[in-house]
């Protein structure tokens, strides 16, 4: 497929998307359908029906019906809609098959772009939806017919049309366009280059390279999978050559991959749509995530720190370094450090979000421009911001895909009340208490992720489960971080966890082990959702006092876990010490202060065994 047709359906999305920045969007329901119109389009393009039991003449022909399908329904919203917001609950019958049409049209470029998980679990909603008279007791309900489904999901803002599409057309898409080009200008690059500086000088060089470098570049993707791709190909096999066991380096990149997505400024997007399914300024939500990813990155620098010590990895070779120097070039700081600067600045200054990631794009592209040396350098220069358009392409039509396939699911779910019945279910078998119901709803989450992206999971999960969450009198904040953490862990979390399955193949290591490893180096992020829940304070709930005391305790407790998962704090450690450590580190966990206080005892008899007393008599 030649190039230059996806590129111009990408300039005027990104037209369109620049449009409402600065002037304003269209009515609701007409930008959004604009966008999935542009959406589609790309897609055919991006994700064409791959099957080879179909000759390529109907494949093509199944594409462009599908492509005529999307665009017949969002012409026919965008020109009826004053009708249809004046006169709601009268659907032609045109409108009803058009609608039905683009509802199966979105769940198959669903099923292109992020596997069949959408489209199965649509079908069984919608078949629940329609049969719900018919069955017994209190899963059944009222029951809804096809008509006044398809009229919800396509004629009003509560379904196709809802708060994820607004999402996307708003930010997300902004959002891809300033991590693509990131990408694409080099500033990724920088990004590793900058942790093969820092990192490598330190014991455990490799390992604190990868989980710094996947730090910044993972919250730019949004996706562990495509973190573990993206760095794992330098950082694997450079753990591997200085010491580290395959599995090992295998499941210390995992980790480190599933670290950006909770790491602000960015989070992958998952800031932004929590913030706005919240209602919470930007600039607290960065701030309130950075209390949880600091105690991520505590855990697994302490582990891979000790990993280091036990098996005797060292620093990186001085010859394998970066060049300092270069950082201090206009045309490698300028183009990383800028867009930020500006981004952060005006969210905080109180801009709109969408305005500030608009600004950072700009000044993104502008510094690079800037650093060019020559005429030739400036042609390349162009032809790079040009490379980040068709980047971007896929990653934007598996989101859009996404949020409108979501948009689909929700609605059914808030429709017939799935929220509401789950809930109740999940009480029932907790027996009202909140452990087990929290201990209920993380697997939950964990089976809705398997092989599905973060931000998918997280949006389903959210609209499925935090009914629950209300009905237990657990706060909005902590749910949510609760909710988004758990949809993290998926990727990581055996049997299905796709980012292991990566980083055990560029390791050549077995995948078991491998998954294995990662939880372990992973352990403080599977403690995490839980604290949301019963030290709020971690989510800045509370006086500054008592925050900066649970921080202090936590990050603590994170070392000592991190150390007796290792084996070695001072020296290697014996089974009695690793329990001893662990047995101090959930104490100091605890929220109570009072048993806070009783982790000195375990932790001090850890620590006396663990000594190296003869060292310490031996004179100098």
């Amino acid at each position: 497929m030649p190039i230059l047709l996806p590129r111009l359906l990408m300039l005027c999305l990104t037209g369109l998307v620049f449009y409402a920045v600065l002037f304003g969007q269209f009515p609701n329901i007409q930008q959004r359908a604009s966008v999935l119109a542009l959406v589609a389009a790309l897609g055919v393009i991006a994700f064409p029906l791959s099957t080879a039991r179909l000759p390529a003449a109907l494949r093509r022909t199944v594409d462009l019906a599908l492509l005529a399908a999307v665009l017949a329904a969002v012409g026919y919203v965008s020109w009826n809609y004053w009708d249809i917001m004046l006169n709601p609950g009268l659907p032609q019958t045109e409108a009803l098959v058009l609608g039905a049409a683009l509802i199966v049209c979105v769940l198959e470029l669903a099923r292109r772009t992020i596997g069949w998980t959408f489209a199965i679990l649509a079908a069984v909603f919608a078949a629940y939806a329609l049969s719900g008279h018919l069955l017994p007791g209190r899963i059944g309900h009222g029951g809804v017919s096809a008509s006044m489904m398809v009229d919800m999901l396509f004629l009003s803002t509560d379904g196709l049309w809802g708060q994820v599409m607004d999402i996307f057309v708003t930010l997300l898409i902004l959002f891809v366009l300033f991590s693509s080009l990131m990408m694409s200008t080099g500033a990724g690059q920088s990004m590793i280059d900058l942790a093969k500086l820092f990192g490598g000088r330190m014991r455990g060089g490799p390992a604190k390279i990868a989980v710094m470098s996947s730090a910044m570049v993972g919250s730019m993707t949004g996706s562990s999978v495509t973190n573990v791709a993206m760095t794992g190909n330098f950082t694997i096999p450079m753990m591997i050559r200085l010491g580290y066991r395959p599995a090992v380096a295998g499941g210390i990149e995992a980790t480190a991959s599933s670290g950006g997505q909770i790491t602000p400024p960015l989070m992958g997007a998952g800031l932004f749509l929590m913030a706005e399914f919240l209602g919470i300024d930007l600039g607290r939500m960065m701030l309130i995530a950075l209390v949880p990813a600091f105690l991520f990155y505590v855990g697994v620098l302490s582990s891979v720190h000790f990993e280091s010590l036990r098996v005797g990895v060292g620093r990186l070779p001085p010859e394998e370094l970066p060049e300092a120097a270069r950082f201090r070039r206009f045309e490698t700081w300028g183009p990383l450090l800028l867009p930020f600067a500006v981004l952060i600045g005006m969210v905080l200054q109180g801009f709109s979000v969408d305005l500030a990631i608009f600004a950072a794009i700009l000044t993104l592209a502008a510094a690079h421009l800037a650093a060019a040396r020559s005429l030739a350098d400036l042609k390349a220069r162009l032809r790079a911001l040009l490379q980040a358009l068709d980047d971007a392409v896929k990653p934007l039509v598996t989101l859009g895909a996404l949020c409108a396939a979501a948009g689909i699911l929700i609605g059914i779910i808030g429709f017939v009340g799935i929220g509401v019945k789950f809930a109740d279910g999940v009480l029932g078998l907790a027996g009202g208490h909140l452990l087990p119901a929290l201990l209920l709803a993380g697997l939950v989450v964990i089976v809705i992720g398997m092989g599905m992206p973060t931000t998918a999971a997280y949006i389903l999960a959210v609209s499925v489960i935090a009914t629950a969450f209300t009905q237990l009198g657990i706060p909005e904040l902590s749910s949510h971080m609760f909710i988004f953490y758990f949809a993290t862990l998926s990727a990581i979390t055996p049997p299905v966890c796709a980012a292991v399955f990566v980083a055990a193949g560029l390791a050549n290591a077995p995948w078991l082990a491998t998954a294995l490893h990662t939880v372990r180096f992973a352990a403080i992020k599977y403690l995490l959702p839980f604290l949301f829940i019963f030290r709020p304070e971690l989510l800045l709930q509370a006086d500054w006092t008592i925050v900066a005391v649970a921080i202090a305790l936590c990050a603590l407790a994170t070392v000592l876990i991190s150390a007796a998962f290792a084996g070695y704090l001072l020296r290697p450690l014996g089974l009695l010490q690793r329990g001893l450590l662990l047995a101090g580190g959930a104490l100091l966990l605890w929220p109570d202060l009072q048993i806070n206080l009783l982790a000195a005892l375990p932790l001090g008899v850890a620590l006396a065994g663990n000594a190296d007393w003869r060292a310490l008599r031996r004179p100098t």
